[in-house]
């Protein structure tokens, strides 16, 4: 097995500076047929991701494995098992390399600038945290033969690969200092674009965007369902609804939920790891299709998901949901040896499945993960208030908002002995934020914008790049260890915050959200021409299409006003944002506009510049809001 030379490492730091999100190795590999037998890991001295160990590793002059793993991942697992139990891996780690082991799920800033293609990653870096070389998974004399190589390199060549990445760094710090803003206007002609792409890529037999393996693409399902909506075009709804009933093959037939995904075109050949936030994205898909349709298929699989997430992902206590569930069984008396695969385990009845044991939990509750859940429960609760899933996900989004955030640092990733850990991060400041948003429109309680707003002014204040435009996936440290100097901005996340930023502006009228939006997509579409389609064409639309505003005015405490506003929620309006104006606690004005304060309950609908008549009963929205449409088209 050669060698990735490290020169070719420094060309990928320089592709990473020159495109931002791009990713150089692509080749994963999953050896699910190889037999787990017993947990022996703790006989290498893994050490911690911190300052400590690089100091240590430049104070031994050793190099650095690195190795990146999930608490779900199968093929993680296996190399624990194999590779890592080898005596002669465990002689050479210990007492030639610095081992260093993270999971990615808890430092995703590590997993954006180190994971090649798939988990585990296996990397040898420098004592300072450059790449010498990368693979997956390896076997025990493939990694002795890295290990041993790239040792042999790095002390033949050790001056000159410290140079040469000194050189690189230098290279990245002048081209930081040389960067502008972009300033193109966004073509709302980009959404049209964006959706033939997208049909450019559809499997017209299995559904999905891709051939094998096949992955979940909920932004492209959102996007094509509101396209749909918007030119009544079924060739639209026809790729969204053949993808989701396509992909229900993912779906357990026995307890719900989804797993992460497919090897094969047609949605078969399972890995059977269940992730909290891909429970997240389809519950919102499937609600979106029932509202579309109509079809009680759709309804039957997100009350699946919710059966699952609740009975396996919640915690008890109330304080968020558990990132994900393994694929295998394994004996928790000790040994950690398998018990079963899941690809045996998920076969079975209920009945057999408690005979044997449920899969390991992992109970870390994660910020960004738990917004997303949070803001599906609260959409679903919107279109299906019987389900009461408000009174589910309100006190723990408010238990996870009052425990992480820190006026000033934004949320933080997730908690450690009840402490705060990684502040700032851009994907969990968008996706509670979002969560926050959507509390706002369930609940008509303006304290969710306010603190939305509160951590909307951390992301800009911690993450803008205010000379080049978009936003880092976490604040910048000049010290710190390895690759995370590197000013990595993640296209997809910044497509997120372009939609959260959206929002605040329909819901605020504060101009300057909207100025910040633009900003940000104007960064996004000029770094790269191979953009997320479905993401890309959701945050364009946000930005260029004026939303659908329902406005309910009337007291808090009438029970007309609360049928007015759950039926102005439940009105399947892609993008609507949906206000309820109590007359003795909240003001009536809304931008330029200045709603009556009259003795009935009142419901308005408006559409660019037109709005409705006023009207004051729940059954009157579907009609209202069709005029409002007849006459904006």
């Amino acid at each position: 097995m050669p060698i990735r030379c490290f020169f070719h490492i420094l060309f990928y730091i320089f592709l990473l500076v020159s495109c931002g999100s791009c990713q150089l190795y692509r080749s994963v590999s999953h050896p699910e047929d190889v037999p787990i037998t017993s947990d022996v890991t703790s006989r290498i001295q893994w050490a911690p991701w911190q300052e400590e160990t690089f100091q240590a590793a430049q104070e031994q002059d050793r190099l650095i494995l690195l190795d990146l793993t999930a608490v779900w991942c199968h093929a993680c697992h296996v190399m624990d098992e194999t590779t890592y139990t080898d005596p002669s891996i465990i002689a050479l780690l210990n007492t030639r390399f610095i081992p260093i082991r993270v999971d990615t799920d808890q430092r995703p800033d590590i997993d954006a600038r180190y994971r090649h293609g798939g988990w585990p990653t296996t990397s040898i870096l420098l004592p300072t945290g450059e790449i010498v070389f990368q693979g997956n998974y390896l076997e025990p004399e493939d990694l002795q033969q890295a290990l041993q190589e790239s040792e042999k390199l790095y002390r033949e060549n050790k001056e000159d690969l410290l140079s040469q990445a000194a050189t690189i760094w230098k290279t990245v710090t002048d081209a930081r200092k040389a960067r502008s803003r972009p300033q193109a206007a966004i073509d709302p002609e980009l959404v049209g674009q964006m959706g033939e792409m997208i049909e450019q890529h559809f499997d017209p037999v299995n559904g999905g965007f891709q051939d094998a393996p096949k992955f979940f693409e909920p932004d492209a399902i959102t996007f094509l369902l509101a396209r749909y909506h918007h030119l009544h075009d079924e060739t639209f709804k026809r790729m969204a609804l053949l993808t989701l009933q396509q992909q229900r093959k993912l779906s357990d037939p026995v307890w719900g939920g989804f797993y992460r995904y497919a090897e094969q075109a047609d949605w078969t050949n399972p890995h059977f790891e269940k992730m909290l936030h891909i429970q997240a994205v389809n519950l919102q898909n499937y609600l979106e299709a029932y509202q579309v349709t109509g079809d009680l298929t759709y309804r039957e699989v997100l009350e699946g998901i919710i059966r699952y997430v609740t009975r396996v992902l919640m915690d008890s206590q109330g304080r968020g949901f558990f990132a994900s569930q393994d694929a295998d069984v394994k004996d928790t008396s000790g040994s950690r040896r398998l018990l079963m695969s899941g690809e045996d385990y998920f076969q079975l009845e209920d009945d057999a499945r408690r005979h044997i044991g449920m899969p390991g939990v992992d109970r870390t509750i994660y910020t960004d993960w738990n917004g997303a859940m949070f803001r599906s429960l609260l959409k679903v609760h919107q279109v299906l208030p019987s389900l009461n899933l408000a009174s589910l996900a309100l006190p723990m989004l408010n238990h996870v908002f009052q425990e992480r955030y820190e006026a000033g640092k934004g949320m933080a990733h997730r908690t450690v002995n009840g402490e705060p850990q990684a502040f700032g991060l851009l994907r969990d400041q968008v996706w509670f934020a979002q969560a926050l948003i959507e509390a706002f429109f369930t609940t008509g309680e303006a304290r969710y914008i306010d603190k939305a707003e509160q951590l909307t002014k951390d992301v800009m204040n911690l993450l803008e790049d205010r000379q080049g435009g978009g936003l880092y996936d976490r604040p910048q440290d000049i010290s710190a260890e390895g690759l995370l100097k590197f000013p990595h901005k993640s296209l997809r996340e910044n497509l997120r915050a372009v939609m959260l930023l959206c929002d605040l502006y329909y819901v605020t009228e504060h101009v300057s959200y909207r100025k910040a939006a633009e900003r940000t997509l104007q960064y996004v579409l000029q770094a790269s021409d191979q953009l997320p389609l479905g993401l890309s064409g959701m945050a364009i639309e946000r930005f260029v299409r004026y939303p659908v505003n329902i406005v309910v005015v009337g007291s808090k405490d009438d029970d007309t006003t609360s049928r007015l506003f759950q039926e102005g929620l439940k009105l399947y309006a892609p993008g609507k944002i949906v206000r309820w104006l109590d007359p003795a606690v909240d003001s009536l004005q809304i931008g330029e506009v200045t709603f009556p304060n009259t003795t009935e309950p009142t419901a308005y609908i408006c559409a660019n510049t037109i709005c409705s008549q006023p009207f004051h009963r729940a059954t009157e929205f579907p009609s209202r809001y069709q005029d409002v449409l007849n006459l904006t088209q």
